[in-house]
């Protein structure tokens, strides 16, 4: 009794002896820690801004933006302006994700104003205002959400190298990609997610509410200090107090596991409709372009250029599962195709070898094969026939006219008849051939 007392003690003094040395490594050594929590910068993010009274003292508020009650407000009546920006620069040296939510209310329709968010290479927070309240002259990304296009409201995505200022009047054809977006006077807020991933040969994805807008491997952003904000005005229009909300912003180290979504629901994309009159007839057709194609038939290289980038852009913009898997489907019959020919072959020469062996010559072989198919041939030899029947009858309709045979009725007539037996023969040959691929198993068993 004694020693079975002993012998429990000692192992639950050593079970707790390396449950304590567990614990201290795991203390010394933490595992590694791949989720979305941990990739959280709170350093260039946004608090929860319902605990808060003031703007966090890490941003910088100007103009008429304010914190109310668990979001600033940037636009808050008539002719305003507001904007938000980090006042420290974020050092780009990987991939990272940032994530805006935001909403507009108190107004629907076209308006001059809008919202920009801003991702920019600079020294410091711009103070140029020129451009939806925010840089005109900058050296980065700007995203643009606005009702004011040629196509409503629409996220659109500008770049520029800091050489030139941005003109709002030309801004929509400095568009290198867009999707249509419905945001004004909607109580639900809505999320858009940049992420630049430097590991997927530096791919840009646009995301609104988890699905895709735009993305592309085309750009690419140098190293170094970048700026982070978001500015916002609600134009000039009578009675307009569209008020641009921020309700939440993160940034991520690295990317996500939601940027991960397979672009399955793809923002839509601008399209037009275009009236064509044809000039002999003055007949009307619409048909379905999009805003890129060119109004006129003949264009430049620079144009179609520009024209394979757009579908290179839609192509990455939406999945292709259900045409690799149809890809799958087609070389998976071609496997089976070759398999079964591949044994074909192998009994063929099998055969032949067998007939080597037991002292067959070639001759004998070539025989016995047109022995074994001379149904096929046969069949191929009355089908021949009936082609060149068939001939006869048309060349004698061509030379008598009208008052010779009528070689359509005559060949309805025959293929009525020669039809079901052609059928039959063809079954027949093939039970023909299965008997005789059995018989010749047999034989070799």
């Amino acid at each position: 009794m004694i020693t079975n007392m002993i012998t429990r003690y000692t192992a639950l003094l050593t079970l707790f002896t390396v449950l304590a040395m567990w614990t201290g490594l795991s203390e010394t050594h933490p595992l590694a820690d791949n989720s979305d929590a941990s990739k959280l910068n709170s350093d260039y993010s946004l608090p929860h801004l319902i605990n808060l009274r003031k703007v966090p003292s890490n941003w910088q508020a100007g103009e008429q933006a304010s914190l109310e009650e668990g979001r600033v407000v940037l636009t808050s009546k008539q002719n305003t302006k507001g904007s938000l920006w980090l006042k420290q620069a974020f050092n780009l040296k990987d991939s990272f994700t940032l994530e805006w939510t935001f909403r507009s209310v108190g107004y629907s329709g076209k308006t001059d104003g809008g919202i920009s968010f801003w991702f920019v290479q600079d020294s410091g927070i711009p103070s140029d205002k020129s451009l939806y309240n925010g840089p005109a002259k900058y050296d980065g990304l700007q995203l643009l959400v606005d009702n004011n296009g040629p196509l409503g409201s629409t996220l659109r995505g500008q770049l520029n190298d800091g050489q030139k200022p941005v003109e709002i009047a030309n801004i929509y054809e400095r568009s290198f990609a867009s999707c249509l977006m419905g945001y004004q006077d909607s109580s639900v807020p809505s999320t858009i997610r940049v992420t630049y991933d430097i590991d997927d040969n530096n791919l840009l994805k646009v995301q609104v509410d988890n699905k895709i807008c735009f993305q592309t491997r085309k750009i690419r952003f140098p190293t170094g200090s970048y700026h982070i904000g978001v500015s916002a005005e609600n134009g000039r229009v009578d009675k307009n107090a569209e008020s641009f909300e921020i309700l939440k912003m993160q940034l991520f180290n690295g990317v996500i596991e939601d940027s991960l979504i397979p672009n399955v629901n793809a923002m839509g994309q601008p399209k037009m409709i275009t009236k064509i009159i044809d000039q002999k007839t003055g007949k009307e057709k619409q048909i379905e372009k999009t805003v890129f194609d060119a109004d006129k038939d003949k264009i430049s290289n620079y144009e179609l250029y520009k024209k394979l980038d757009r579908i290179e852009g839609k192509i990455l913009a939406n999945d292709i599962n259900a045409l690799d898997g149809k890809l799958n489907d087609v070389i998976k019959v071609q496997q089976e195709l070759l398999s079964f020919m591949a044994s074909l072959t192998n009994q063929r020469s099998t055969k032949q070898s067998t007939d080597n062996k037991k002292g067959v010559s070639t001759e004998d072989i070539i025989a016995e094969d047109k022995e074994e198919y001379k149904d096929f041939l046969s069949l191929n030899q009355k089908l021949e026939k009936i082609v060149v029947e068939q001939e006869k009858y048309r060349e004698a309709a061509k030379r008598h006219g009208q008052g010779g045979p009528q070689v359509d009725e005559i060949a309805r007539k025959l293929m009525i008849w020669l039809l079901p037996l052609i059928f039959i023969m063809l079954i027949m040959a093939y039970y023909t051939f299965k008997i005789r691929q059995e018989i010749i198993k047999t034989k070799l068993l």
